[in-house]
Parts: C-alpha cells; structure tokens; sequence
C-alpha cells in the first residue's frame, strides 16, 4: 500500500476517461498490460507546488485515513490502493487526449507535475453482461440536538438533503435520503425510483462498463436486486449510525468549540495529522471524554462519511436467481479540511435560511422521517 510502484509502463493510449469531481480524475485501463488489468488511475487536478516526496506522503497519509474509515465501517468495503509513478509526459499526452469531459469541470485539468498516481481496481465492470450501480446516499438523519437555534428548529423536521435541493435546483428531486437509509423494502424501493427519476451526481447506472440511462435497463428488477443487497448488507444503517454518533451537536454545536480550541490553542491553523485521526478514533470507540479538539475531529469525520459514494457491482446481468454474485465497496473517503469549518457554518444557515423564505409556514414545510 506504501510502496511507491516505478516501473508501471504507462502509455496515455491505453487509459480511457472515466469521470471526475472537484478535485479528482479518474480513468480506466484499456490496455494489455496484466498487472493493470482491471483498475483505475486516480488522479489530482489542478497545479501541485510540492516535491515528489511531499507528494508521496501526502498520497500514503490519504491511504492510512482510508484504512481509517475501514476500522469504523468494515475494512470489507475499502479498496486496495496502489501508489505508482506517473512521469509528466505521460500526464501530458493523456491531459492532449482526453476531450470528452463535461463542460462544467473543464475549469480545473489534469495536474502534470503531481508525480504519484493512485491506483484502485475497477468496480466499473466492462465485462458483458455486468452492471455497477454507484450511489451517493448523502446525510442520513435528522439533528435532535439542543444547541441549534430555535429559528433553525426546521433542521429537526426536514432533512439537510431535502432543504439544500431547494437551494441548488429549481425543480428539486423528490429523493429523501432517509427512506434510503431505511430498513423497509419499500422506502428504500421509493428512494432508488427518484433517484432514477432526478440522479443529478447521486446516481450513476454503467451497463457493460458504460454509463446508460435508467430507462435503458430493467429498472423494476436492478431496483429490486440493489435493494436486496443494500439490506442485506446494511452499510447504509452503519454510515447512519457513524454520521449521528460522530456529529450529535450539530455545526451550530460544534462550530463555537472549533473557534475556543483555535483561541487556545489546542487546534492549528494545520491540518490534523494521520496521528491525530488515528487518535479521534480511538478516543471515539472507547468513549473517552471529548476534548474540544476531539468534537470537532469527530465532526470531521461524520462529514465525510455524509460525502461518501457506494459503488454496488453485478457481475451477471440479468440475475439468474434471486440473489446474485455481487462486490460492494465505499469510495470518496478523503478527509475533510478543518480549514473549512466556516464554509460548513455559512453553507449549513444559508440552506435554512433558503428553504424558510421558500417555505416560512409550517403547513408547508416537508417531514422526513427517519
């Protein structure tokens, strides 16, 4: 997992676009090479100051927080990372070659000077016949806790994700993430049919390796078998628990102690360490009494368990038989930036303060349950 691979032979003509977010890209491998047979190259975008050594104690520190997230959710869903060496013209030949991103990432591209590659296998089935299903389940709870303001008290009633559709879609989707996160067949049923209905970047369906609209799979049964398995499974009830035991005061809690642990000292301005997140997490599963330092790591890791993709791989379709061979796996687990806890504060008001100028009577406000 440490180990630097140097002697990968990387060619930009065997590595086909897979998809990208803010600050990642990533491509398949198409080519013949047996020991890249089946993974992704996972790269950075935008531009990198740091030495080659920075860099690949930057990428192994982002493997150990993974391994992290693995001791709370089950190691069983973190995949394999490999770090390899990626020399600048073999970032620069694929950055030439790749012209089929969307419009609206094309603001930040491949960084040619980052050096270490990573490299994880590929849910993304290209074999015939495979489908993977990759979900967004978003937050999965509503906020009981005291602290937050009584002119916010909507947060107890509607769910973050319900309330911030209304901020960033005009037509917002009738998905509540919290039927998803349910245990009854039915909610769950209802949230994967909305999701097929308005996916935006919470749902992506590849058929064969290739991304295809709902319509052009049999819905009914994919939706039938992806239930069975997210139930079976009961990662999303895990996550939920994790993101409620991690985050029970809510940022309007939390973002007064992160400010007295900058005052006094016991947070930086830095960034926490792989030894202060092992540490979180430690302090967490033994139930230690909880620093200041401690609550707001806690909401940190609660976050990014609130951001996390499940990628769910078929390896036959159509299912002869009722349940499957099937791989799951969570991915999208990168930490969180302390430097970012004012971003959470303003972001978090600004959806409440949306939705209750769109929706100021109760009579008309939503109920989610859980």
């Amino acid at each position: 997992m440490s180990d630097l691979e140097q002697d990968i032979p990387l060619k930009a003509r065997d590595w086909k676009y897979s998809g990208e977010g803010n600050m990642k890209i990533v491509f398949t491998y198409t080519g013949h090479e047996p020991s890249l047979q089946n993974w992704l190259l996972q790269l950075n975008k935008g531009e990198t100051s740091s030495t080659l050594a920075v860099q690949l104690q930057q990428r192994r520190d982002a493997c150990a927080f993974s391994t992290l997230v693995g001791s709370l959710i089950g190691q069983q869903y973190i995949l394999e990372q490999r770090l390899v060496r990626v020399p600048r013209e073999f970032l620069a030949s694929l950055s030439q070659r790749t012209t089929e991103r969307p419009l609206y990432r094309t603001h930040a591209g491949i960084d040619v000077d980052q050096g270490v590659g990573v490299l994880v296998p590929n849910m993304i089935a290209t074999c015939t016949h495979s489908v993977t299903v990759e979900l967004k389940p978003k937050w999965g709870f509503l906020p009981q806790s005291a602290e937050i303001d009584p002119a916010n008290s909507v947060k107890h009633r509607v769910c973050r994700y319900c309330m911030h559709q209304h901020l960033k879609h005009k037509s917002p989707s009738q998905l509540c993430p919290l039927d998803l996160y349910s245990t009854t067949p039915e909610r769950v049923e209802r949230a994967l049919d909305a999701l097929a209905e308005s996916p935006q970047n919470n749902m992506r369906v590849f058929v064969d390796g290739v991304l295809t609209d709902t319509v052009d799979v049999q819905w009914s049964e994919l939706k039938r078998v992806l239930t069975q398995i997210l139930l079976k499974e009961l990662i999303l009830v895990r996550l939920q628990r994790l993101q409620r035991e991690l985050d029970p005061r809510d940022i309007e809690g939390v973002f007064p102690v992160y400010e007295r642990a900058i005052e006094c000292g016991e947070l930086s301005a830095n960034e926490p360490s792989v030894d202060d997140w092992v540490e979180a997490v430690r302090l967490f599963e033994t139930q230690a009494e909880r620093s200041d330092k401690q609550v707001v790591l806690e909401y940190l890791l609660s976050t990014v368990l609130k951001d996390v993709s499940v990628m769910v791989m078929i390896k036959q379709w159509p299912v002869d038989g009722e349940m499957p061979e099937y791989k799951i796996a969570v991915v999208d687990t990168e930490p969180k930036k302390l430097a970012k806890m004012a971003r959470y504060r303003d972001l978090s008001q600004d959806i409440v303060d949306n939705y209750l100028k769109l929706h100021p009577h109760p009579s008309s406000q939503k109920q989610c349950y859980e």
